[in-house]
């Protein structure tokens, strides 16, 4: 309530009075002759946006400076403060932002600075070094501002007392999360290091608010129950607080995860939620500080809808921007009114020594508090804790609560007051000069932010990437008819991109010779040190970790990665940076997903109890009498009176645990007792005449005799003891049993057990599904990460090692999920039904945002098919969460060579044949001619032999390749093994393995090459095949050559032009003649006829060959032509089933 009434206040002052009381007018100075200057103009809105401009300003001026913006705009403040105390018109303003309220501070800034700081934290360096920022921040504050507030006891001229100087040490201890790492957080710093830095400032400024504020009460109000008072304030500040901050975060997510697609809400939902918790806490006790620190370390970008997540960074670093801004502003007015009458000479001697004092007496703490840092979480060094020192700015908390004591109506002179003031608001402009400005020069010195040499090689191999891909743009702008005429040489001087980093003239060669060879441009290696070998190594994975975080962002971007999955990814990647030379690995992934099968186990019990009449029914007997007893039990009209006398009996047995009414209707009760019983005794016996000996084996027919029997010792028990004297133990007795009759309501359970079962099987199947995406968005970063190794690598020797590693992660992962498919396939097929429809549909979003930005449709039509795209998004929920996997036949129906051919499938149907494989059998073993084709209906295979040569020769292919690494890959239902070899008629190049039951639908060799000369219209079948083995190995190639870029829509926008060219052997074809955009060679060999240069598939011919003869027995190339209008009529056909293939390549 005072935070309104001190706004209120702030808003709506009365006039200031100038030296000798006099009021001044407003009207009668500003209104002027002609009354054109309107007078009563809220000058405090002119004055918040003034000073967000001149932030602005300042921005743009001294953005790549070293000078502090937020110590100009205070000494800006000062400025105006010094102005409006000689300008007495031009004192109303200034006296209207003195006076502004402590509280109302607090709450307009604090929110922002707090939430902000811990959003950007990383949650899982956090965790890790939790303890460490612990002893910073609590021990580690308490000791710094016990040393600063007996040296101020000590020192200061003021007369300050023992408790002030106390209070004072507290307000100039804190400091600030944002300003403390702002130097430093770019410059190449360890993110250890500013967590450190950001978590010690997040919960000092924590304690700092809940021990000024014990203090001061202490100080100001003592009493008898001090320990109380504490103990709750403790309990309130510290833990009642996390808890809000966990719900609260809690909330948000569940809130946010309801919001589709409406990045403005999520926007608005962040920033009115963290002012709504921040004062929810401080109103009822708690501390708002570490509510909402908890709430933005749970958050993270994840937490929001894909592509929102730079939104949010951006509007919160701006209104970050903007708070300090109006801090600095509102402090150094405040400075200025406040303190300028009582400021002297001799306080510039205090505020140097003060600044001193804090450096030092900080310094000192740490250096007592290392020891102990360095056993806790990632360890401790003295040059961390130098940095640590000098990074330590106060702003925010430190200006807020010394605003807060000169303000305040505790006793103690003006003078007083406002010199606490003054030097915390010079402490703070001191540290920002300072310390803000040479922290950078000291990470420096300290060799924190050196960079290694495996991070200049992959700075250098990056230069070279886009040096490239320059001098490839500059040779095709060459050839625009509208470019022509430019000035190349200063084109080609613009563009030249210099190296970041200086090296010495040993670094520069080696770095050249681990790349390229001077002669002859190629490939080499050097000799190495072990030691460099591994620093190289270390850098290389902490690359690849960076590569595999941002594969999961893609993921999610896309939809491919529920939020869930792409959270325990990323967190996943993240544990293992500080690990060194540990790879991340499914085995340590399973973990994340591993519960204790609690669910299932409990699921399985109830399972057992669950009763139906109709699941229950037994043969009736020929007895008349037994038959009419189980047609009676049988019936569900049976089944409800059960249910409903067991309702009945419920209000007997709570009257007589109501003291009054059971002595008033205890003959009553008595009576009912015996009736239920009874009841209960002919349910049993007719269920028992109706089941015979089957009675006796399920278990709530058991359940129900217990009921009977205890209800019948009870019954027994009363009439007993109703003719002697009742003792202590005989009331008891009774009691007892009468609580006992609370277990006949269990009966209910009945109808409940169902429900229950359904409900655990939803969140089973959750896991379930929680558990593949996990496993699919691991297989598939592995996929995207193993084509940058060569980039990101730089050395030959560790390019291998890293291959090996990765190739055998992938391995292990594509056999986890091949595992999961054998053992809850209709669960994956739901997941990949709902990941085939997330594509189609991210290719239509693409098509659509294509069509707009090219103006053929207009942004309100296509406004209005976006949102129906958005509403087949937002429609994946309601798929179901389990779908029965495909029968043969529907598999058959869904090959892309197949599809929408009615004579083929039937053809094909009529040869092919089931075939039942065991655990460990063999299909086809490497070396053996092919027998024909298999198509995998369930289970999963293990391919092991050779890599893939498409069609070059071994004794060509071995040399190119000598240390080839062995070939693995497992396939599960919907694969097809043996294709190529069927259509090349070469032996096998590696063995398939059963690693479960397995069953294949197969299809011999002589039946396929039939089917090839039956159907020999265009497109006919054996074409298709080798389009659809095209695009697959293009599809790889692709990702593999130019692993830089996304071609998932662009490959399905190049489709509908591409299709496949035999080459013959000695035979000669003209390439990139104008139609042909790209020449993937996808079997076979070719020569250049000019350069006579060979090329082996699979390769991207270069553009440079206009000329190719085929040298290998079969050649084949993909062309895609650059347009759509020489398309032939019969491959406007064949795009469908192309189309078809990268649905489904794409969600496999």
């Amino acid at each position: 309530m005072s935070a309104v009434n001190s706004s209120f206040v702030w808003v709506t002052p009365p006039l200031p009075q100038g030296p000798l009381g006099r009021r001044y007018s407003v009207e009668a100075k500003f209104q002027g002759h002609y009354h054109i200057i309107r007078t009563g103009r809220p000058f405090i809105v002119l004055l918040v946006f003034v000073s967000c401009a001149v932030g602005a300003l300042l921005r743009t001026i001294l953005k790549e400076s070293n000078v502090p913006i937020i110590v100009i705009l205070c000494l800006i403040g000062v400025f105006l403060g010094v102005v409006g105390y000689f300008v007495k018109e031009f004192s109303i303003l200034t006296e209207y932002v003195a006076e502004i309220d402590p509280i109302l501070f607090l709450h307009m800034f604090t929110p922002v600075i707090i939430f902000t700081a811990a959003f950007e934290m990383d949650f899982y360096i956090f965790r890790k070094s939790f303890w460490q920022i612990f002893l910073l921040s609590v021990p580690g504050f308490l000791l710094n501002c016990t040393l600063i507030g007996w040296l101020t006891y000590k020192i200061n001229k003021y007369n300050w007392n023992w408790h002030v100087s106390m209070l004072f040490g507290i307000i100039i201890s804190t400091t600030d999360p944002i300003l403390s790492v702002a130097s430093v957080k770019n410059i190449g710093l360890s993110k250890i290091v500013i967590n450190l830095i950001k978590g010690e400032s997040l919960f000092n400024d924590a304690t700092t608010a809940i021990v000024f504020e014990l203090y001061r009460d202490l100080v100001s109000d003592p009493h008898t129950e001090v320990a109380k008072e504490i103990i709750i304030k403790l309990v309130l500040k510290f833990f009642a607080s996390t808890i809000f901050g966990f719900l609260s975060s809690r909330i948000i997510i569940y809130w946010l995860s309801h919001i589709f697609n409406d990045g403005l809400t999520e926007v608005i939902l962040s920033f009115s939620m963290t002012y709504l918790i921040f004062f929810i806490a401080e109103w009822i006790g708690m501390s708002g500080v570490i509510s909402l620190t908890v709430l933005g370390i749970l958050l993270d970008s994840i937490s929001f809808s894909p592509g929102v997540d730079e939104f949010i960074f951006r509007f919160w670093a701006m209104l970050t921007f903007l708070a300090h801004v109006m801090i600095f502003i509102i402090i150094g007015i405040v400075i200025a009114v406040k303190t300028f009458p009582y400021v002297t000479i001799r306080d510039l001697f205090y505020i140097l020594t003060l600044y001193l004092a804090l450096n030092l007496i900080r310094g000192l703490v740490v250096l007592f508090l290392s020891p102990l840092l360095s056993r806790l979480g990632y360890g401790f060094n003295w040059r961390w804790g130098a940095v640590i020192v000098w990074s330590g700015m106060r702003a925010t908390f430190t200006l807020n609560m010394a605003l807060g004591i000169s303000q305040s109506k505790d006793p103690g002179t003006a003078a007083m007051k406002n010199m606490i003031l003054l030097h915390a608001g010079t402490a703070s402009l001191m540290t920002l000069m300072i310390n803000s400005t040479t922290v950078k020069k000291l990470v420096t010195t300290l060799g924190l932010c050196n960079i290694t040499l495996p991070k200049r090689m992959a700075m250098y191999s990056a230069v070279q990437r886009i040096k490239e891909m320059e001098a490839n743009t500059f040779s095709m702008l060459k050839l625009d008819r509208f470019l022509a005429d430019a000035n190349w040489t200063m084109t080609e001087e613009a563009i030249k991109i210099d190296y970041p980093y200086k090296f010495d003239i040993e670094e520069v060669s080696q770095i050249v010779r681990t790349l390229k060879c001077p002669d002859c441009n190629t490939d080499i290696s050097y000799e190495t040190t072990p030691q460099q070998i591994a620093d190289i190594l270390e850098e290389a994975r902490l690359r690849l970790l960076t590569a595999q975080i941002a594969s999961y962002q893609k993921q999610y971007h896309t939809g491919m990665l529920n939020q869930d999955a792409a959270q325990t990814l990323i967190g996943a990647a993240e544990s293992y940076v500080d690990i060194r030379g540990k790879f991340m690995n499914i085995h340590e992934v399973k973990t994340y997903w591993e519960s204790k099968g609690l669910l299932v186990s409990f699921k399985k019990l109830l399972s057992d109890w669950v009763y139906n009449v109709k699941d229950e029914k037994s043969k009736p007997s020929r007895n008349k009498i037994l038959k009419l007893c189980h047609h009676i039990v049988f019936m569900d009209e049976f089944e409800y009176t059960s249910y409903i006398i067991t309702l009945l009996n419920f209000i007997p047995i709570l009257i007589d645990f109501i003291t009054d009414l059971d002595e008033t209707y205890i003959k009553q009760l008595i009576i009912c007792n015996y009736y239920f019983i009874g009841l209960y005794i002919l349910e049993a016996s007719l269920k028992a005449l109706a089941m015979g000996k089957a009675y006796i084996f399920h278990h709530w027919n058991q359940f129900e005799l217990v009921i009977i029997i205890i209800g019948l010792i009870d019954i027994m028990i009363i009439n007993i003891f109703k003719p002697l004297h009742p003792t202590y133990h005989m009331v008891k007795t009774i009691r007892v049993f009468r609580i006992i009759r609370l277990i006949r309501v269990l009966r209910l359970l009945k109808l409940v057990i169902p429900r229950l079962i359904n409900l655990l099987e939803k969140q089973i199947n959750k896991q379930l599904t929680f558990r593949y995406d996990i496993a699919k968005g691991y297989v598939q970063g592995e996929e995207d990460t193993k084509y940058l190794i060569e980039q990101i690598s730089g050395h030959e020797t560790i390019s291998k090692e890293i291959n090996k590693i990765m190739e055998k992660n992938k391995q292990d992962g594509m056999k986890e999920l091949g595992l999961m498919q054998r053992d809850y396939p209709d669960i994956v097929t739901a997941v990949k039904t709902k990941q085939a429809v997330q594509t189609v549909l991210n290719t239509a979003t693409e098509t659509l945002k294509v069509l707009i930005s090219s103006g053929i449709v207009d942004k309100n039509e296509g406004a209005k098919l976006q949102k129906m795209i958005l509403q087949k998004k937002q429609n994946l929920g309601t798929l179901p969460s389990t779908i029965a996997p495909p029968t043969a036949e529907e598999l058959l129906h869904s090959i892309s060579w197949l599809e929408n051919e009615k004579n083929q499938i039937e053809f094909i149907q009529k040869r092919a044949r089931l075939l039942c494989y065991d655990y460990g059998d063999v299909i086809c073993e490497e070396h053996e001619m092919p027998q024909g084709i298999h198509l995998i209906i369930s289970g999963m295979t293990k391919l092991c032999g050779s890599s893939p040569c498409y069609g070059v020769a071994k004794d060509v292919d071995e040399p190119r390749d000598p240390k080839r690494v062995p070939y693995t890959d497992y396939l599960v239902s919907g694969a097809i093994i043996g294709e190529l070899n069927c259509l090349t008629k070469q032996e096998m190049e590696y063995t398939v393995t059963c690693e479960t039951a397995v069953q294949t639908c197969f299809i011999s060799m002589d039946d396929l090459f039939e089917a090839f000369d039956k159907f020999l219209e265009y497109p006919s079948l054996e074409y298709k095949i080798w389009l659809k083995l095209a695009l697959d190995i293009t599809i790889k190639t692709f990702k593999e050559n130019l692993a830089y870029q996304d071609w998932s829509y662009k490959m399905c926008t190049k489709l509908p032009n591409v299709y496949v060219m035999d080459v013959p052997t000695h035979s000669k074809w003209d390439i990139y003649d104008g139609t042909m955009d790209d020449v993937i060679l996808v079997h076979g060999s070719v020569q250049d006829c000019q350069l006579l240069q060979p090329y082996f598939a699979p390769c991207i011919l270069p553009k440079t060959c206009h000329q190719v003869q085929g040298t290998a027995a079969v050649t084949k190339l993909l062309i895609v032509r650059t347009t759509t209008t020489m398309k032939r009529k019969s491959s406007r056909r064949s795009s469908k089933s192309n189309t078809n293939y990268w649905s489904e390549y794409s969600s496999n």
